[in-house]
């Protein structure tokens, strides 16, 4: 039989690799980030520039709107109707399929 997770020699292997192996691997990476992230805060944020020149009076704003409210089409809506008339009808159909009832648990009186 092997050795359970629980035993204090597989416990005290783990507890050794973690601190010998991938204990300096975790410190590596954690610094390594930490130099990125050092740099990036050490950059100057950039400035977004606003081009004040191309902003329209409110005048040519306006005339802007109608054009567009001219441009748009008119649409002649039909009401819908409650309900279609094959719809209706297919509702109706009934199966062409009947079954006979057999035995003496038919509602006829025999004679």
């Amino acid at each position: 039989m092997g050795k359970s997770s629980r035993a204090s020699t597989i416990k005290q292997n783990n507890r050794r690799l973690k601190a010998n192996v991938f204990g300096p691997v975790e410190a590596a990476r954690a610094e390594r980030l930490h130099a990125k992230l050092a740099e990036l805060i050490a950059q100057p944020k950039p400035v977004k520039e606003v081009d004040m020149s191309d902003e329209e009076p409110a005048d040519e704003a306006k005339e802007v709107e109608a054009e567009k409210e001219e441009a748009t089409m008119e649409v002649d809506e039909k009401p819908a109707p409650a309900y279609k008339e094959k719809e209706r009808k297919r509702r109706g159909k009934k199966s062409n399929i009947v079954f006979r009832k057999k035995g003496p648990k038919t509602n006829s009186k025999k004679k």
